[in-house]
């Protein structure tokens, strides 16, 4: 949370989505993530089809918008 917090905090990196990645699958883990920045939250087990498509979605945003 930290990390994501500082990248966010920092105007030369905050355009940068965030996809954190935890072991925690708490309500609370979720929104805390969203709290300090975080586009998306993906628990583990995880699989690398569910990583693919999190890239993928912020990626299609990131050229819709350029």
């Amino acid at each position: 949370y930290q990390t994501c917090a500082l990248v966010k905090n920092n105007p030369k990196y905050r355009d940068i989505p965030v996809v954190m990645l935890s072991s925690k699958d708490g309500l609370f883990d979720r929104a805390k993530g969203r709290v300090v920045g975080a586009e998306q939250y993906l628990t583990k087990p995880f699989t690398r089809e569910d990583l693919l498509d999190a890239i993928r979605t912020h990626l299609l945003n990131k050229n819709k918008d350029a």
